[in-house]
């Protein structure tokens, strides 16, 4: 039985719910705020140390609390965390670049994390997490791998939680990541990432990704509204089973699954994947699969990593103003300037097979041409069990989308089944 069939998810989602739910909180400790820009960090780990385990943790309402320190908020077990304030990051550069809770993929740091198990974390509508991510955009200078950059909400290495009806703002990186997790409800968040000279200059959003998951299992992102600058969600090396619907989101990059095969030697897993009722506007991509080349070059580490991509369905798509391809696959990604092999000199990266896009509907950027289809996969890789199947994808004057096929099981160079 494939895992990711809706019926199944809709029981999933259900026992899920079930398992959430907490026992009633032992105490609980209401989180004072300085109201001066003092730090208010201090105050939020001393709630935490005392109310974390079988208790209630609450942010007071019409609250700002200001944080200029990391938040490593761990070892929490059976806590509801009532977000109901709003928490300001400083924009002390120099500080998070230097103390940033660390995690080897990416290089990424992490400003606020929470491990441990059975957490519900709850913004009833007026929770909101900022990041102040303005300062970061114009330091990176859409340098998305820039050390330091923090990002700002993280469930990490946890077990069994609820995250919703929150809002995170102006992220300086990725906006909500998932790593190590298993079991994990998502539901009513919003995000914006966005930056003041956008217009002239967007690619100063690099990395500003809405969600991403790394080394995680079973999780249920729906209900979503985001207006981010990079990946509406990235669903990055060892995400199993993991289910998202009913997104809508602006500016983005698109729906990906990637990158994978960056590290030399590790082997990269993604399956079960379903994505379903999201609408794109003014995205650069629709759903789409991107890998590093299959040998390792330069630094930071480039590609020599393998593995496998199988189990994915992207259905229900509304795409609007697209600016590349609404159903893409592209192998041998690289970071422009280097000295690149190229991809038919480069060993395996990987095994790609049922992965299925249904009923896309829109249009494309008057720039962008008319490819609808664009799969690009390696000679020496194997991407087989590919299907699609209503993909009405006009181009911007109306005219019916192209397809391209390179390397495809089963599909000649413009999409045509050969067997």
């Amino acid at each position: 039985m494939k895992l990711f069939r809706p019926v199944l998810w809709a029981l999933v989602t259900a026992l899920v719910a079930d398992t959430y739910s907490l026992s009633p909180p032992q105490q609980t400790c209401v989180i004072p705020a300085l109201k001066d820009d003092r730090d208010d960090a201090p105050a939020i780990r001393q709630a935490f140390s005392k109310c974390g385990n079988n208790g209630k943790v609450a942010f007071k309402k019409n609250t700002k609390y200001s944080i200029q320190t990391v938040l490593q908020l761990h070892n929490l077990k059976n806590v509801q965390v009532d977000m109901f304030g709003t928490l300001e990051y400083s924009t002390d550069v120099r500080y998070w670049i230097l103390h940033g809770s660390y995690y080897y993929f990416q290089n990424i740091s992490i400003a606020m994390e929470f491990s441990g198990e059975d957490i519900t974390i709850d913004g009833y509508g007026s929770g909101t997490i900022d990041g102040q991510g303005q300062v970061w955009h114009d330091l990176a200078l859409g340098v998305g791998g820039l050390y330091g950059r923090p990002i700002p909400f993280c469930l990490r290495n946890v077990k069994n939680a609820v995250a919703k009806n929150f809002e995170i703002l102006q992220s300086g990186k990725w906006n909500f990541l998932m790593v190590e997790f298993q079991n994990i409800l998502v539901d009513n968040i919003t995000l914006s990432s966005t930056s003041d000279d956008f217009q002239a200059n967007p690619g100063n959003l690099g990395n500003t990704d809405g969600f991403d998951t790394i080394n995680s299992n079973n999780i249920t992102i729906q209900n979503i509204w985001a207006d981010v600058g990079d990946d509406c969600v990235s669903f990055k090396p060892g995400s199993t089973n993991i289910h998202v619907k009913n997104l809508t989101c602006y500016n983005s990059a698109g729906i990906a699954i990637g990158s994978l095969g960056q590290y030399e030697g590790v082997r990269d897993v993604v399956e079960n994947i379903t994505a379903e009722d999201v609408s794109l506007y003014g995205s650069r991509n629709g759903a789409y699969i991107k890998t590093y080349a299959g040998k390792r070059f330069y630094w930071p580490p480039q590609g020599g990593g393998n593995g496998y991509v199988r189990n994915v369905v992207f259905k229900n798509f509304h795409i609007e103003n697209i600016t590349a391809s609404p159903v893409l696959i592209q192998q041998c990604t690289h970071w422009a300037g280097y000295n690149v092999p190229a991809c038919a000199d480069t060993p395996p990266t990987g095994f790609f097979s049922n992965i299925s896009w249904y009923n896309f509907t829109g249009y494309m950027n008057e720039k962008v041409g008319t490819k609808a289809v664009s799969w690009t996969c390696s000679p020496l890789a194997t991407c087989e069990g590919f299907s699609f199947k209503d993909i009405n994808i006009k181009s911007a004057t109306g005219a019916n989308g192209t397809y391209s096929c390179t390397n495809v099981d089963g599909y000649d160079v413009t999409c045509e089944k050969t067997k």
